[in-house]
């Protein structure tokens, strides 16, 4: 990915979601600010491959502005495969990306008692 978005630590998140991969070890981050239910701003970091990156840059650049249920119904593998074009063995990272949001989501509602 030549120009990724929204890389970088998130001073005060709202939520934060943190994975590794099971099969490679990647690890990935996202954090979310949410005003009023909806996704004011994301970002992520990322230790992993060229596609974690790229899904994490395209996911955070999808989400902001979507309400939390909209953004749960996001669906990283359905991405890699029908929109960035990732090969299939691309997609556990894509995997990643999503359990990440689900992750960040989880924390915010714990966090701000939202459920």
């Amino acid at each position: 990915m030549l120009s990724p978005r929204n890389i970088g630590v998130m001073s005060s998140p709202d939520g934060v979601g943190e994975v590794v991969g099971p099969i490679c070890g990647d690890q990935f981050s996202m954090y979310l600010q949410i005003k009023g239910g909806r996704i004011a701003k994301a970002s992520f970091t990322t230790h992993g491959c060229w596609a974690a990156i790229a899904m994490g840059s395209l996911l955070t650049e999808l989400i902001e502005g979507l309400s939390i249920r909209e953004a749960l119904f996001l669906d990283g593998e359905m991405l890699a495969r029908e929109s960035a074009g990732l090969p299939e063995d691309k997609w556990p990272c894509a995997r990643m990306v999503s359990m990440a949001l689900h992750q960040a989501v989880a924390d915010w509602q714990r966090r701000s008692g939202a459920g």
